[in-house]
Order: structure tokens, then sequence, then C-alpha cells
């Protein structure tokens, strides 16, 4: 099977998305007689996203295509600044990186329609039917997030009508959090451009039983069974796991503490971390020894300024920026308890837990609120501490992680009911239409 891969997030960056990519793009590429062709951003070496380590583990077979991001992709990619530079002036680094960073990002949210590849989506759309002619691809596949995937794959579509589009949704789009406050120009456009694509495709995958039944909700074509759907979850690599498990351990993991492990963004609009700082500042006050257990591990950035600096004073803690795929893999693998911070008001499974279901450490899920789906993945598993964002109950989970320390306890294994072998598996059954 020929593929047409289309994705803005690819593994040329490092954020959650493009590590899915980065998977599904290696599995399909190792199954028999398929030959993939990635179509995706030419991301800058200077973006602070960019990510050499985790472009060096995608299969050499697949044949990449990039495309410029366009004018304002460059306008609001942020970019490594030059620390030397930055230490002539009176700003610290660290508070104008992070405030430049928020207001470019509610600029992004506010008024670019519907993202920053929108001029990426448009070029690559044109390359896309070029290189459609030249192939002649056996089916096309983009994934959401973001929406200009979809946009440059329904381009393509009109022009190949006869070529089977499938679409995999693993957020939503007008229903995301994070667009609440979106101009009612922007909203309006972009209920037609989702609507657009939702005519024109032929398949769609949903990553979560809630943001498909929204979709439902809003397509009559989709909840008539028209048009074939389909749920598919997230996974871990146990052969990549396996590697790194026998490299050097990371530097600020500490045998003889229980190591908290969060890597990824903390985006205050949809996770708020003040409760869990709060419970760890009063296990102090409490239980000093039970405090000075615990080695907290934070990669990533961090918008919430006044979280972030109150996080930083914890003398068990470190805040770290954003760190390698396969270093913080590495970190993972040697958690002993691996954070994760359900969202507020969305449909969203963090991604991460498929990463987390193939290491060793317990995984402790703080709910973003009553209604997350995460609770749907973790709340009958035993490899999960769960509880609601409140001090007293993060609190007595910690004291409960930190029972499981002491008795020699906390260790869980893997659950291979989300290793990728299986997940990639069905995907291709489901591009090639035999599922």
């Amino acid at each position: 099977m020929k593929i047409l891969f289309i994705a803005c997030y690819s593994p040329l960056i490092n954020n959650s998305a493009a590590i899915e990519t980065l998977q599904y793009l290696n599995k399909l590429s190792e199954i028999n007689n398929n030959e993939v062709h990635l179509l995706t951003v030419n991301f800058p070496t200077n973006s602070i996203y960019y990510d050499e380590a985790l472009r060096s583990m995608m299969d050499h077979n697949i044949k990449i295509h990039t495309v410029d991001g366009g004018i304002v992709f460059k306008k609001l990619m942020p970019k490594n600044i030059d620390n030397s530079n930055e230490k002539s002036k009176n700003l610290p680094l660290k508070n104008k990186s992070g405030n430049c960073k928020k207001v470019l990002r509610k600029i992004k949210n506010a008024i670019v329609i519907p993202d920053m590849y929108y001029g990426w989506a448009i070029k690559a759309g044109k390359y896309g039917i070029d290189l459609m002619g030249k192939e002649k691809f056996d089916v096309i596949f983009s994934m959401h997030e973001p929406p200009s995937s979809h946009l440059c794959a329904y381009y393509i579509k009109k022009q190949y009508r006869n070529i089977p589009w499938i679409t995999y949704w693993s957020d939503p789009w007008l229903k995301d959090s994070t667009r609440e406050k979106s101009f009612i120009i922007k909203k309006i456009l972009e209920r037609k451009m989702e609507k657009n694509i939702v005519t024109l495709a032929d398949k769609f995958i949903f990553v979560t039983e809630a943001n498909k039944n929204e979709y439902f909700k809003d397509y009559k074509d989709l909840r008539d069974g028209q048009k074939k759907t389909f749920i598919l979850n997230r996974g871990f690599d146990a052969k990549l796991y396996d590697k790194l498990s026998h490299e050097e351990i990371p530097m600020l993991i500490k045998k003889d503490k229980i190591n908290m492990i969060y890597t990824g963004e903390i985006f205050s609009k949809l996770r708020d971390i003040k409760p869990f700082i709060k419970a760890i500042e009063e296990i102090k006050e409490e239980d000093i020894k039970s405090y000075s257990l615990l080695n907290v591990l934070f990669f990533g950035n961090i918008d919430d300024i006044e979280g972030k600096k109150k996080l930083e004073n914890l003398e068990v803690a470190k805040v770290s920026p954003r760190i390698p795929f396969d270093e913080a893999l590495k970190y993972m693998l040697n958690g002993d308890a691996l954070l994760l911070f359900g969202n507020k008001n969305s449909k969203q499974i963090p991604a991460k837990v498929y990463d987390y279901f193939g290491a060793k450490g317990r995984i402790f899920v703080i709910y973003g609120d009553e209604n997350d789906p995460i609770k749907r993945v973790v709340e009958n598993n035993s490899k999960c501490i769960v509880c609601e964002n409140n001090v007293q109950g993060i609190k007595d989970k910690i004291y409960e992680l930190i029972e499981m320390h002491n008795s020699k306890e906390i260790d869980c294994a893997p659950d291979f009911n989300y290793e990728w072998n299986s997940i990639a598996l069905r995907l291709n059954h489901i591009l090639e239409g035999s599922d």
C-alpha cells in the first residue's frame, strides 16, 4: 500500500503529537509492502521545538516532503534565544521568554485561522496535488492536531476524489477549550472548514469516545453511519523502551528517593498545578521525613509564572527546559511516579499516559475536572493512582506513594495492552479498507 501521510507535527519537532506521528510512521513503514511518504512543515532548526534526536528515530525508508510554513508561521514560531545577547538587557531571560510565549499563544488562539500553519496548508496542498499525480498513492491519511493537516488533505482530496481519505482526530477542533475566546468571525470560518472536511473525508478515527460523540452531535452523516468511524488510542514502543532501559541512568534521578517525573507542557488554561504544589508544601510542614523522600522533576514549558516560581522554591523540586524525546523517555523509564495532569473542560486525553504505560513506575493521575475523559482509561488500572485536583486528595495519594516506596511495592509492570504494534496493525487495516 502506498500511503500519503499528512501531518504538520512531525518527528522534526518534539511535542506529543509529533511523537505519536513518529510511531505511526515507523510502524506503518515496517509493515510489508507499505511505502510511506510524509508531507509536513519545514521546521527551522532554531525553533524551540526542533529535535534532531527525534528525527533520527524515523525509519529511513520513509520519504519526507517538507514545505515552507509561510509568513504567519515564521512570525509566530518561538525560536531559541541567544543567551549572550539577552544578558545585556535588563529583563531576565526566563521571564521575558515566558511572557513572550504567552502573548504569542493568546494571539494565535484568538485570531489566527485556523492555526499558524494555514499558509503551509495551501502551499502543501498544491505540492500534494502534484505529488499525487507522480506517485499514484492508494490512500491519504491526515492527522489533527493541528487542523491545517486536514485542510491540506482536503485540498488534495478535492482533486482526487476517488482516493480514500482517512482523518485522525486526536483533539476536538471547534470545541477545544483553548478556542473558547476566539472571535466570532474566526469561529464561523472554522465551522465551515470543519464541515467541508467532514463532508469530503471517507473515514474518521477518534482517540476518545467523548470526542467522537461530540462530532456525532454536530454531523448527521457520522451519527447515521454514512461515514465509517473508529476509536484508536496511542501506545508505547516496547523495543525502544528495552533499549533505553539499558542505558545510563539520567543524572537527576536519585535512587534512594521517590522520583516524580513530568515531561511536557503545562498550559494553565488546561492544567492547574497549584494544588499539587500546595500539597507538597503541606507535606513539608507536616512530615519533613516524608518530604525529604521526594524528588520532583518537571521538564518542559510552564506558562503559569507564579506556579513555576513556587515549584522552583521547593527544595525537593527541579524545573528544567524541554528535553529531547529519547532523554525524556529515559527519565520516564527510571521514574517511580509518572505525573499526569488531566485537562479542564476538554474531551482530550493527554497522550503521554500511553508512553507511561510502558514504564515501571506508577502513573499518578490528577484529573482536570470531574468529567475528565481520562477516567475511562485509568480508573480501574492497577498501575494508576488517581485523584481529583484538590490539595487533600493529592496529599493523600503522595503519602500512599511514600508507603509503597517504603514497602518496596512502588514498581509496577508495563501494561502491554498499550504496546504500539497491535495498534498500528489496526490502523493499517483501516487504511487498506479491511477494518
